[in-house]
This record gives C-alpha cells, sequence and structure tokens, in this order.
C-alpha cells in the first residue's frame, strides 16, 4: 500500500501501488474535473506531484501541458500511476466547481389535480350505539370530506396500528392523508390535530452533471423551495457509459445508487432549508432523468442499455417509496419515476416534451435537448420521431484545450471585430476568464465564421496578419485572451484543432435532426417550432446556432428556449394526475430512430462537417455571411 495526501486539503488515504492518482481522490471523496471520464482524453485533471514518484507518459499527453507545467510535476490525474508514498497539490481549475446551473421553469397555469390530499376530520368517537372499528370510522370519515370511498382507500399495516392511539390522544381530531397511487388509494399518513396546510410534494431533474429539485406547495401549487447542485456521480465520469462500466464492477452499483441518492438529499435538504419546511411534509417525489440515471437511483442494474441489442430492464412509469431507493422524506412518501422510450431517450426527454406541449398540438415541432449527448423529438400531437446520440464533450467544454463547464470565470459570450479581430466577452459572474464554455463556444465559433478567420471545414486563415492568430505549438489558434487578462496566468486560445472537433459535434446534431426529417417526409419548411431544452440550449445565441449548422434554419421568431424541461415537465406531473396519465403515451407514441443502424446517417454526417453544411440551399440567410467572406478575401464559395 501506498500513501497519498492531497494539497492543499492535506486529506490521506492509502491505496494500492499503481492506483491513479484519480482513484485516489475519487477515494478519498475528493470529485474531479474528469469531463471525459477518466481516460486521458480531455486535459482537464492536471495536478502537480510533490513529493515521491509516479509513472506518467509526457510525451503522449503534451498537448495539454506546457513545457514549464511539467518541469513544475504536472500530470494528468487519471493516466498518472502511484509509485511510492506521494503528496500531490490539486489546482482549483482540476475539481468540480460551482457550476451555472439551469433551474428556471415556465410559469405553470393548469388545473391542480395532485396525487396526494390531506383531510382535516374531527370525528365521532365510538359508542355503544356506534361501536364501528377505528379504521372503518376513519375512512368512512375521509369519504364524507369528499374523499375516495372508504372501501377503495388501502391502510398498510403500519398505519393501522397508529390509529387507535392517535385518534384518542387527539381527542377524535385528525388529518389523514391520501395518496392516489396508479390502481388504488394509500392512507400513508395519519397525524393528531389539522396539519391540512403542509402537505408537499418535490419534482427533481435527476440529470446526469447536475440535479434540480422544485418543492411545491400541493394545496395552490406554489412554489415553496428550488436548490441545485451536482450529482456526485460525477467523480466517475461526465457521460452515462463511464457510469455503466462502473456500475458492472464489483460493489459498483450499489456505489453509483447511493450517490445518487445522496446527491438527491443534499438538494432536496438545502430547497428544504430555503422554503422553511419539514422534509417530513414532503409526500411525493417525482423524477425525471434519462434511463440509465433512473435505472442507477433504483439500484437496478443497467449494464444491458449499452450492449447490443441495448435492452433497459424497464421502460413503463414506475412507482415505489422513497424510502426504498433512500430518498429521504417522509418515511411512506411515494416515488414517480418517469417512463423511457428507449436506451438514450429517457424520462427526462419525456418530461420536456410534456413540458412543451407538442404532444397536444397540430403544429410539427422539433424538441432539441444537448449536452454530452443529445436527444431530439421531431413530431405532433399524430406522431413523433426521436433519436439520441453522442455530442461530444466538446459541446459543453471537453475536448477543446481550453473549455469548461459553466462555471465562474467562463467565458459565456463573445463577439469578434470583424475589422480589429479583437474579441469581446463576457464570462459567467464577471471574473477574469478561466476557459469558455459552451454557449461561449458556439458564440466563437460562429464569430470565427462571420470574421473570415476560418473558413468553411474550419481551417485558420494562417495568411491573416493579426497578432491574436497564431502557429501554437501543435496547431494554428485564435488568441481569445491574453495572459494577463485571464485568471490562469497564461493565454486562453481556441485551436484549429478545437474548432474541427467542435463542427464534429455540431454534424452529428444536424445530422439527426435531418434524419428524423427524411423519416417523416417533410423539410424544415414545415417546422412550425424549434424548442431547446437544458442548459446549453437556454443560453446559447440562437441565430450563432443557425450560422453554424447546429440546427436547421429557420425564422428566429419560431425558436423557443424551454428552460429545464425535465424539471418543468416533473412539476406538471407532479401537480396534475391528469396528465401525468399521459405519460405512457407519450413514451409510446415516440418511435425511436436508432442512429448507429440507420444507412444515411453517416452521409448526413458527413454533409454536415462544413459551415453550415455542404448544401448551402439549406441555409440561405448563412449563404450571405459567405459571399461576404468570399469578397473580403477573394476565396471561392464552394471552398
Amino acid at each position: 500500500m501506498t500513501s497519498v495526501t492531497f494539497l492543499p486539503s492535506f486529506k490521506k488515504i492509502e491505496v494500492a501501488e499503481h492506483s491513479t492518482i484519480l482513484a485516489a481522490a475519487q477515494k478519498v471523496g475528493i470529485h474531479m474535473n474528469v469531463v471525459c471520464g477518466g481516460i486521458g482524453k480531455c486535459g482537464k485533471c492536471i495536478v502537480y506531484v510533490k513529493t515521491g514518484l509516479v509513472s506518467f507518459d509526457e510525451k503522449k499527453f503534451e498537448k495539454f501541458l506546457s513545457k514549464k507545467e511539467i518541469e513544475d510535476g504536472a500530470c494528468l490525474a487519471c493516466v498518472t500511476y502511484i509509485e511510492s508514498d506521494i503528496q500531490v497539490l490539486i489546482p482549483e481549475p482540476s475539481l468540480v466547481q460551482e457550476q451555472k446551473i439551469l433551474i428556471k421553469v415556465s410559469e405553470l397555469v393548469m388545473t391542480l389535480s395532485p396525487s396526494v390530499v390531506k383531510y382535516p376530520l374531527q370525528l365521532p368517537p365510538p359508542s355503544l350505539d356506534d361501536p364501528s372499528p377505528d379504521l372503518s370510522r376513519l375512512l368512512w370519515g375521509v369519504e364524507k370530506k369528499g374523499g375516495p370511498k372508504a372501501e377503495l382507500v388501502y391502510a398498510p399495516l403500519e398505519i393501522i396500528r397508529m390509529v387507535p392511539s392517535v385518534l384518542r390522544e387527539s381527542g377524535w381530531r385528525v388529518t389523514a392523508t391520501i395518496a392516489h397511487i396508479p390502481g388504488v388509494y394509500r392512507l400513508i399518513d395519519l397525524e393528531k390535530g389539522d396539519t391540512s396546510y403542509a402537505v408537499y410534494g418535490a419534482a427533481i431533474d435527476l440529470g446526469t452533471t447536475t440535479i434540480v429539485v422544485y418543492i411545491r406547495n400541493l394545496i395552490d401549487g406554489a412554489i415553496v423551495g428550488i436548490a441545485s447542485n451536482y450529482n456526485q456521480q460525477i467523480s466517475y465520469g461526465e457521460d452515462i457509459l463511464s457510469r455503466v462500466n462502473y456500475a458492472k464492477k464489483e460493489g459498483g452499483l450499489n456505489d453509483l445508487q447511493q450517490l445518487a441518492s445522496n446527491s438527491i438529499n443534499a438538494v432536496l435538504a438545502e430547497a428544504v432549508r430555503n422554503g422553511g419546511i419539514d422534509s417530513h411534509d414532503i409526500y411525493e417525489v417525482v423524477v425525471a432523468g434519462n434511463t440509465v440515471m433512473t435505472h442507477l437511483l433504483l439500484g437496478i442494474n443497467p449494464g444491458y442499455i449499452i450492449a447490443e441489442p441495448y435492452v433497459p430492464v424497464v421502460r413503463r412509469y414506475l412507482t415505489t417509496g422513497t424510502e426504498r431507493a433512500g430518498i429521504k422524506v417522509n418515511p411512506r412518501a411515494a416515488l414517480f419515476v418517469f417512463p423511457s422510450v428507449s436506451d438514450f431517450i429517457g424520462g427526462d426527454i419525456v418530461a420536456d416534451v410534456l413540458a412543451t406541449g407538442m404532444s397536444e398540438s397540430d403544429e410539427i415541432a422539433l424538441m432539441i435537448d444537448i449536452g454530452t449527448n443529445f436527444e431530439i423529438v421531431l413530431g405532433n400531437r399524430d406522431w413523433m420521431f426521436s433519436c439520441a446520440g453522442a455530442a461530444g464533450p466538446a459541446l459543453e467544454g471537453g475536448e477543446v484545450l481550453f473549455g469548461m463547464r459553466a462555471n465562474p470565470g467562463a467565458i459565456e459570450e463573445i463577439k469578434i471585430d470583424p475589422h480589429t479581430l479583437s474579441p469581446v466577452y463576457r464570462t459567467i459572474n464577471q471574473i477574469k476568464p478561466k476557459g469558455i464554455c459552451g454557449s461561449g463556444l458556439i458564440d466563437l465559433l460562429a464569430e470565427l465564421f462571420k470574421a473570415c478567420i476560418i473558413d468553411r471545414t474550419g481551417r485558420i486563415n494562417s495568411v491573416i496578419n493579426n497578432d491574436r492568430i497564431r502557429k501554437g505549438t501543435h496547431f494554428y489558434e485564435y488568441v481569445v485572451a491574453w495572459e494577463h487578462e485571464t485568471g490562469l496566468g497564461k493565454d486562453i486560445v481556441i485551436t484549429e484543432n478545437d474548432v474541427k472537433n467542435l463542427i464534429m459535434s455540431k454534424a452529428s446534431v444536424l445530422a439527426a435532426c435531418t434524419i428524423l426529417l427524411n423519416m417523416a417526409g417533410i423539410t424544415r419548411e414545415n417546422i412550425g417550432k424549434i424548442y431547446f431544452s437544458g442548459a446549453f440550449g437556454n443560453y446559447i445565441n440562437k441565430e450563432n446556432a443557425i450560422i453554424i449548422g447546429l440546427i436547421p434554419e429557420i425564422p428566429l421568431n419560431q425558436i423557443y428556449n424551454i428552460g429545464n424541461g425535465a424539471v418543468e415537465g416533473a412539476n406538471i406531473a407532479l401537480l396534475s394526475r391528469k396528465k401525468r396519465k399521459t405519460l405512457d403515451s407519450i413514451a409510446q407514441k415516440m418511435g425511436y430512430i436508432e442512429l448507429n443502424a440507420e444507412p444515411a446517417f453517416m452521409d448526413e454526417y458527413t454533409r454536415s462537417t462544413f459551415l453550415p453544411h455542404t448544401d448551402l440551399s439549406l441555409f440561405p440567410l448563412v449563404e450571405k455571411t459567405i459571399n461576404l467572406c468570399r469578397l473580403q478575401t477573394g476565396d471561392k464559395i464552394d471552398e
């Protein structure tokens, strides 16, 4: 065994020789920035070995590190193997940091019909003239108050045991809580006195990266508390494939299940504090998440989802007790989990569709949710096609040299002066830039294109005489921020290789949109609306998304950002039994297209690896930008 001491926290752990530094960090509870899942592809987990011996292939990973950094002991935690007792300094950018998490939802306008209702009762005590059993007396009282018929209510044994003492100690003045679980009414709580004012539910977006919780009053639907934070599973990889592979290890599934419930509990606790309520008064939890995340939360083996023929264990909606999933609210509260469509079209996408209302409209809409993976749904009330694929970490800042999550210091907006080629940018929290997040990368790609710094293939025009355009260590690059402007102490650049990674990522999304349009036998002119769901889509510039060919070109006033559609859909399902009943039918309506098995996908992908596309007739407004570049540089339009 070898000893690893992490600085500056001085956390210490013993691990087996030849373990990676990343594995040691995970074991001691340090959450590192591993966008690529710990396989040495993103270069985000830089650490400095201060004492001791390690094994690290400097030559193989030199593109991520400067000569000075290597001299100072820098290496990548995920591919550095421990050979002796060591001390390791983890710089702040290599840790999972506070992120700009999207929690916004639309104002909900609907008739409230929650699944949980409290009934305050003043019951007549039994007598020789009325010797009815206590439970019958209680349930008849609920029925008289407008609740379900007594014979339709199931009372679990643990509640029945409470009934005699609670009724008598309260002077027969009690509050009964009834949950309408599919197929049955259930008595889930009995309290002394009138507690009918305290009945809450939680709507949760269980994301691969982040978790968002809304707590609502189930009497009037009012928002009581909101909170968000990282999914603690992130230290085992940013993407779901890394999580599934970890779940295959001995004890891995249990670890990830506990991390999922712990993450939810931490965010729930914060939302409860924000709302000034008691978590015991939360009687229902509704969760929307992708297929793998919900499997992991419920402790269901997700291993077969990523192996052909890509079969999940369950696709329909599920209900169980929150206690069985380790969620700390009322111990008898119900947990409702959204249904999924396929291996990679999960309950979060069903929630997105519910939030857009597209399943109830005659108008054809395109819904796009982009993260490390993308999910797309096309259709209306009569039909729907869906697909999913890997957008690649590039669009979320991975596999881009100075890409980063939406943390403080991330450049989130940028413009380039077409004459001086100087940028003007805005960072999250208005502090010195430390990198560029997804929305900033979309802006940057479009601005480089509009300023004629890059051509349609992403090649940097190296003949331009400007200090910001230069030959870097490995590639030509454009300097976004000079060393003295940054919070890193070095220039922030985007390289030609970064640009090409971004183009490949956006090409996947556009090609998938095209496949769905072709399947439906329609064109972009038939699209009535495009909805962006999720943080990435909420913050990107719509016009720039079209300019680079991320989405089909339609009028900008037909493109909408719905915010966090997953948590909005979860809120709708929490407050409306009527809407909740439609979820399985929405999921069943969605035809799923497996892009890997679709012969035309690679052809469409190849056509989309240009800015914006090889066929400019699909992007008439963007063609004007290209013509302007042609006039300025003398290049042919086809080049």
